[in-house]
């Protein structure tokens, strides 16, 4: 009982700090990017917003792989609810439980429960870390449209 409860501990705090530090990098690689090609307040929107949004894809899928990997090699307990046992359907899992969406149809059960709890958890930080890039970008964008653009 201990040695699965410090097993799941460890494997939920690893994907952490993974999927944490993968997304750290995204944001540092989008935001010298955008400094690199200076972009119009517009294209900086879209390239802002198309940025986030992969990276916070490139995530869910990673934490999808995660679950996957752990009922398939593993041997933790599979998905329930409506659900095939595909890849499919721990992608939606994933997109669901990182966006705390929750919607019911697919839930975990058994030792998965805590790498679930864990995944809403950092999904919520992580999306609303890149709000906050997000804001501060656009900041700063209106900012330097008011002056290069004031009628």
């Amino acid at each position: 009982m201990l040695v699965d409860f410090l097993e799941i501990l460890f494997l939920g705090f690893f994907a952490i700090f993974f999927a944490t530090g993968f997304f750290y990098e995204c944001m540092c690689l989008l935001l010298r990017t955008i400094v690199f090609f200076d972009p119009s307040p517009r294209r900086l929107l879209y390239i802002l917003i198309t940025g986030i949004f992969i990276a916070h894809g490139l995530t869910i899928i990673f934490y999808s792989l995660v679950y996957w990997l752990l009922v398939h090699i593993l041997g933790f307990e599979k998905l329930s609810g409506l659900v095939n046992d595909h890849y499919l359907s721990y992608l939606y899992y994933s997109a669901t439980t990182y966006s705390s969406l929750g919607v019911g149809d697919v839930f975990s059960s058994g030792r998965l429960r805590f790498i679930t709890g864990l995944e809403a958890i950092n999904g919520l930080i992580l999306i609303t870390w890149s709000a906050t890039i997000a804001y501060f970008s656009i900041q700063k964008m209106w900012k330097e449209h008011d002056i290069k653009y004031r009628l």
